[in-house]
């Protein structure tokens, strides 16, 4: 969480800086990255996002007017 944020906006020039797993986060670095801005995608919301189709704006909790027109993957 912490590299994703130091680097989400001035090297890949990112609105929001997203990290996903196909397992889980610790409490810790869930509250960390709920405190400085970094949005996280576990398990759950991945298989809600692949499986239901839930959009991902709603699984970032971004409203439809503060969310990005395209996501852009960090190399």
């Amino acid at each position: 969480m912490y590299a994703v944020k130091g680097t989400a906006g001035p090297v890949h020039k990112a609105d929001h800086a997203v990290v996903v797993t196909n397992g889980s986060f610790t409490r810790d670095a869930m509250a960390w990255g709920d405190r400085h801005g970094v949005h996280w995608i576990d398990r759950e919301k991945l298989r809600r996002w692949a499986e239901d189709g839930a959009a991902l704006h709603e699984l970032l909790g971004l409203s439809a007017r503060s969310r990005p027109s395209r996501f852009r993957r960090a190399a």
